[in-house]
């Protein structure tokens, strides 16, 4: 008899993860009874009302049934980290994280994951871990399955109880005297929006208060259901101030994916479940040989997937390395054996009065049946509940609704229901998982590959036209903007099919004429989005997509003429150069504000407490005072004689008082613009100022090596505080007891502000130059001179941690008034934001051009204003995670590019030691070679294409197949990072520069070193260029020193200086070399003359490429890349300058051209790869985006054109026109 796969996919807390054997009890694994049969609880009541139960033994009752309904015969035991941005190497087990929960003071725990991760799977289990060890008086675990209640944001216990038959008395018991654990899972499937601890709050059954509810919430969460503010809707409120937020009672963790050793467990223990011909190494082997297949199955429901489908997928595919697996290949796979599976398994039951029916189904193809059941009730789940996952179903009551066509007692729906996907717990039915939902569901949108899908299209062309009115289209129906795991499936399916796209472009281009396509060409131009299609030069006049998320969207030179845009995101969009005249730009989102410019340099800002208003500092001495509804300026003080160097708002709002260089404390009104009152008593600059949390007392620190406590009323001194260094920083406690300080001697000194004495000093840590108490006072966060970060107990200034936050010195640091966040700024031209317990960075903004001075949080957290040198306040959406730059993507990577011979591929190298392959044509990725601890400084392709070289962290330069991405060779020689890779064009040789300041020449077969160029002097090469032959090598280095040598003697050629990069002439023995501001030099062959060739007063060139035929150069300066042409005259003139290209998001590290090809490729520092096209119009040059990749900073909108848009605000109209847009006309 075939196996029942039911078995290990039983429930949407399916086989995932292996036992921890100490928390079993010594019984060891159980299987036990099938959750898609209807489970039979005992009455918790007795059989009679006249004999009431004790709460033990109803207590009891339940945990026995709880027990035996626990089915889990794999558990890997999850690892999960503090926050959403923090890196995987900072997590911890999950259960070691509960424990502490439980044995804590907090009051809710928030468990997010992706879609798979095992969220359901970890609850159960640690409901059958608690349940198994619980003795009477313990807390008690209530595992709540809320998509499964109604309502649940009221009155949630009770109507849990009263589901597994806890009569009243009993549930008034309960609520008087015992404690629970409510295991909230699936908050994302119920549809909630609200915040279960508060909504229940103000209900009759109040949580943790006396007499009510003493319970702790653990709520788990699919990550791609949370908004930006989304700890909003977990984190309790303090008591008696509901808008406010505990957040000491609030705890959050993300369940990271699985680790190699996890998977190979997970196998381990799944291979036993049912027979099998594959044993564990042949499903390792698969996994570890199909690229890509291993960073796939790190999801435990997709490794699931793969386990059971792997066979299938390679059944018919002897090179693996040739095979490629997809998320929606698994699952169609999967399908399709479970359904074969099903079918054999019913093929061998006598079925009675059903036979004819599966005789029926069989004829006409039971796979086939399966798979159209399967996604029409997806689709009716989410056209008639709104894609609540639960269906409940009663004969009697619903026989006439919609539901009978899929749960009713008709002997073929029985046979397709029973084979399918879906688990079943008394009436409620549902999908074993979330995704499969999904899944189905977006196959009733697209599938092509299934014969009976309606909507496809008969023919498609150039012209492709849709075959239906478009108001039947799935797509019509409903937006899927917020669903985001169905725009993903869906995206997927552009990617392995073509015919998808276009016909997705066909809805597009169908709404240009058809006002009722609107809603499905904002779908359709949605998932092209999120699948990566570019729109860079796309004719787009006159579309209608409103509502559609193009975030990350790439339309560079796109025409936007007279579309409808409305309520349209463009989050971190690239609308360089897009017309946009005449369209409809009503609630259009850029996830962006407009910074405010001054004619001074920023030194200072603040926020009022009521957040109406905003002040900043000025080096010329003056404030200016914003209005923050309209972020225009409304007041400007004059009074200082220099820099305002620091500023606060009373707990009133006014006074505001502020600190300069002129030795001066000032004091301002609410109504004029004059000072108040001017304070004298320090002999220096005044560094820092601060008001007590009252108001009564305010404080200020100055070089003088002082710090003054002033009464407000009377602005008199009240204590000084002298005898230690300059004083750079100081901070009122939350209570207003204590004021701590700090100085460049490396102390946080603490002193009490009724006495003035010192009652707390630290040891010496750095030069602090800043420093603020944590909201609930438990902690202070202190920025050094060196860029490090140091998080103190408050309560004893002992360290807690250290971090290396910033390349240069931290100029300011700020907690989020919520307690989440902590805001540091640095010379380094950076906002970096990272979580306010554990310090792990959660995102980082770049928009500066200079040094950064200061930074304010909103009282409501919900912005960042920082100020700085280049003479700006920038103001930062906390709450924007697409603004800020993807941490692991971005700033772990400094990608290095290089093109193959042929021009056909793209690589990219990252400081994460991956290494992607994108088609040169469309940016499409396709290999993937990652090496762990990894940091790739360098990449190259060898002169025939076949070998990739990465050189980086540690000294080792590692040799790839561009056809497989095995790894060939390493070759091992360098002491330190290597920097600098490249492939002779002969293809003998491979040339290195290392950190350990040598360059060395490696035979390109064999790997053996053969010649040390430089052996351990001064020199540090930071360029690396082969000339055409081969024969010549060239370096230029840091110090500024350009060589030329001949490989094969091994001797100096030429040596010069005032040249730090250098290449070879294309096709030529000359080196042209660049020095900043002197331009670029082409020298004579011999070396002893140059001419210079590229020349500008107001250019400095850093580094440059030539294109591939020798015409073209492309040098770069910080972000821009700046365009000459050959002149077409052999003659010893200047190289004609054609234009300057804006638009990256930071400095560009490393430019590149396509062989054979006017394009070229930018790669900066924040992770960000650039394709770029030069186009020759008449006697015009244009450059144009091809397709981009990888972090990037914000909006990209240079030279964008906003003639007479429609609905435009002033401050999207004021952003716009500050990123280089040109607007005009009525807007």
């Amino acid at each position: 008899m075939n196996p029942q796969p039911r078995s290990i996919m039983s429930s949407p807390s399916t086989v995932q993860e292996v036992a921890d054997s100490q928390e079993l009890t010594s019984n060891g694994k159980r299987y036990l009874s099938q959750p898609d049969r209807p489970v039979k609880f005992g009455r918790i009541a007795a059989e009679t009302d006249d004999d009431p139960v004790s709460i033990e033994d109803a207590l009891l009752r339940l945990r026995t049934n709880r027990l035996l309904e626990y089915n889990q015969p794999v558990y890997i035991a999850p690892i999960a980290k503090p926050n959403l941005q923090a890196p995987d190497n900072s997590a911890l087990p999950l259960m070691d994280k509960v424990r502490e929960f439980l044995a804590g003071n907090g009051q809710v725990m928030l468990i997010m994951g992706d879609s798979g991760a095992g969220k359901s799977t970890f609850n159960r289990y640690l409901e059958y871990q608690l349940w198994t060890n619980y003795e009477a008086g313990d807390r008690i675990p209530l595992f709540i399955n809320l998509p499964s209640l109604k309502q649940p944001d009221e009155d949630l216990v009770a109507k849990q109880l009263r589901t597994i038959d806890f009569s009243e008395e009993q549930i008034w018991d309960l609520k008087q005297h015992r404690q629970l654990l409510l295991i909230c899972d699936g908050y994302d499937e119920s549809q909630l929006t609200t915040n279960l601890h508060t909504t229940n709050l103000h209900t009759t059954n109040l949580f943790n208060r006396p007499g009510q509810w003493n319970v702790k919430l653990l709520i788990t969460c699919r990550t791609q259901y949370l908004g930006p503010d989304y700890r909003d809707r977990f984190a309790p409120k303090e008591t008696g101030q509901y808008h406010r937020t505990a957040s000491n009672l609030f705890q959050e963790d993300v369940i990271t994916p699985f680790s190699k050793e996890q998977i190979e467990l997970y196998v381990e223990q799944f291979v036993p479940l049912i027979p099998r011909t594959w044993v564990k190494k042949d499903y390792m082997d698969k996994l570890t040989t199909i690229p890509n297949l291993m960073d796939l199955v790190r999801n435990p429901f997709l490794l699931t997937l793969a386990l059971e489908a792997l066979p299938s997928v390679i059944k018919n595919n002897a090179t693996l390395l040739n095979l490629r697996v997809t998320r929606i290949e698994l699952y169609d796979t999967f399908v399709d054996h479970w359904l074969e599976v099903n079918k054999r398994r019913l093929q061998d039951q006598t079925l009675k009065d059903k036979r004819q029916a599966f005789e029926d189904l069989l004829e006409d193809g039971f796979v086939h049946n399966g798979i159209v059941f399967q996604k029409e009730l997806a689709w009716a789940i989410f056209q008639q509940q709104e894609g609540r996952p639960v269906v409940e179903y009663s004969n009697m009551r619903d026989k006439s609704s919609w539901k009978a066509s899929f749960f009713g007692p008709k002997a073929e729906r029985s046979l397709l229901r029973d084979a399918s996907l879906l688990s079943r717990t008394g009436n409620q039915y549902r999908f074993i998982h979330r995704s499969v939902l999904e899944y189905f569901f977006s196959c009733f949108v697209w599938d092509t590959s299934r014969d009976d899908y309606e909507f496809a299209p008969h023919v498609y062309s150039e012209a492709t036209r849709v075959s239906l009115p478009v108001t039947d289209h799935p797509l019509s129906k409903r937006s899927l903007v917020l669903e985001p795991s169905v725009i993903l499936f869906l995206a997927e399916r552009v990617q392995m099919q073509p015919i998808f796209k276009q016909y997705l472009l066909a809805l597009i281009e169908l709404s240009k004429s058809d006002p009722q396509a609107s809603m499905a060409a904002s779908n359709a131009i949605t998932i092209l989005v999120r699948a990566g299609k570019h729109f860079n030069g796309a004719d787009l006049r006159g579309i209608r997509i409103p509502g559609a998320n193009l975030t990350g969207g790439q339309f560079d030179s796109a025409q936007f003429q007279d579309s409808d845009l409305t309520g349209i995101t463009f989050t971190k969009a690239w609308i360089r150069q897009a017309d946009f005249s005449r369209a409809r730009m009503d609630e259009t989102r850029f996830g962006e504000l407009p910074s405010l410019k001054e004619a001074s340099w920023v030194q200072s800002c603040a926020f009022s407490p009521d957040g109406r208003s905003f002040a900043m500092g000025l080096l010329d001495g003056n404030i200016s005072i914003y209005d923050t509804t309209t972020w225009t300026r409304i007041r400007l003080l004059h009074g200082h004689d220099a820099a305002v160097l620091s500023l606060t708002y009373s707990t009133t709002g006014f006074p505001l008082l502020s600190g300069s260089s002129d030795g001066t404390v000032r004091l301002w009104d609410g109504e004029g613009d004059a000072t108040d009152r001017v304070l004298n008593g320090h002999s220096e600059e005044v560094t820092a100022v601060a008001f007590s949390p009252s108001g009564m007392q305010f404080a200020s620190a100055s070089t003088d090596r002082s710090v003054r406590l002033w009464d407000t009323r009377t602005g008199t001194i009240t204590f000084v505080i002298e005898d230690f260094g300059d004083v750079t920083g100081i901070a009122y406690s939350p209570d207003g007891n204590n004021i701590a300080s700090c100085c460049l001697d490396g102390q946080v000194r603490v002193f009490d502000t009724q006495t003035g004495l010192q009652v707390l000093s630290s040891g010496t840590s750095g030069k602090s130059r800043c420093l603020t108490y944590s909201p609930n006072g438990q902690s202070i966060v202190s920025g050094d001179i060196f860029g490090d970060l140091q998080l103190w107990e408050a309560t004893t200034v002992m360290p807690r941690i250290k971090w290396r936050g910033h390349s240069e010195m931290v100029d300011s640091v700020e907690f989020s008034p919520n307690g989440q966040w902590i805001v540091s700024v640095s010379e380094d031209k950076t906002v970096k934001v990272w979580s306010g317990d554990v310090a792990t960075l959660v995102s980082v903004f770049i928009g500066h051009t200079s040094w950064i001075t200061s930074v304010a949080f909103s009282p409501d957290s919900s912005l960042i204003a920082s100020g700085s040198w280049d003479q700006t306040v920038r103001l930062w959406e906390v709450n924007s995670t697409r603004f800020g730059l993807d941490v692991d993507g971005a700033f772990n990577s400094k990608p290095r590019v290089a093109y193959s011979p042929n021009g056909q591929f793209l690589i990219s190298g990252s400081r994460t030691g991956a290494i992607q392959q994108h088609d040169a044509e469309s940016g499409e990725i396709g290999l993937v070679i990652r090496r762990q601890e990894f940091r790739a400084n360098s990449v190259a392709y060898s002169s025939d294409g076949r070998q990739i070289a990465m050189g980086g962290s540690g000294g080792d330069v590692t040799l790839w197949s561009a056809h497989t991405g095995v790894l060939e060779n390493t070759l091992r020689g360098h002491t330190r990072d290597v920097i600098v890779v490249a492939f002779s064009p002969c293809g003998q040789w491979i040339a290195t520069s290392g950190e350990d300041q040598t360059v060395r020449l490696w035979d390109a077969r064999s790997g053996t070193s053969i010649l040390i160029f430089a052996d351990g002097g001064t020199f540090f090469a930071r360029s690396l260029s082969f000339s055409s032959s081969g024969a010549e090598i060239a370096f230029g280095d840091y110090i500024r020193t350009m060589q030329v040598w001949d490989v094969t003697t091994g001797k100096c050629k030429m040596e010069r200086e005032e040249a730090f990069f250098v290449r070879f002439l294309p096709k030529s023995l000359q080196a042209v070399s660049c020095e900043g501001v002197n331009g670029a030099r082409l020298w004579d062959e011999e070396g002893g003359g140059y001419r210079v060739i590229l020349q500008h007063s107001r250019i400095v060139i850093q580094t440059f490429a030539f294109s591939s035929c020798g015409q073209w150069i492309a040098s770069v300066e910080d972000e821009t890349v700046h365009l000459w042409r050959s002149p077409l005259e052999v003659r010893p003139q200047d190289w004609e300058y054609v234009l300057a290209v804006k638009g990256c998001s930071g400095r560009i590290g490393e430019i590149v051209w396509r062989p054979n090809k006017l394009e070229f490729a930018t790669a900066d520092i924040h992770g960000s790869t650039l394709v770029w096209r030069v186009v020759e119009r008449f006697d015009k040059v244009v450059v144009q985006l091809v397709w981009g990749a990888g972090g990037g900073g914000g909006l990209a909108a240079s030279g964008s054109v906003l003639d007479d848009v429609i609905g435009l605000n002033t401050i999207s109209r004021n952003l716009l026109e500050q990123r280089g847009a040109v607007l005009s006309g009525n807007i």
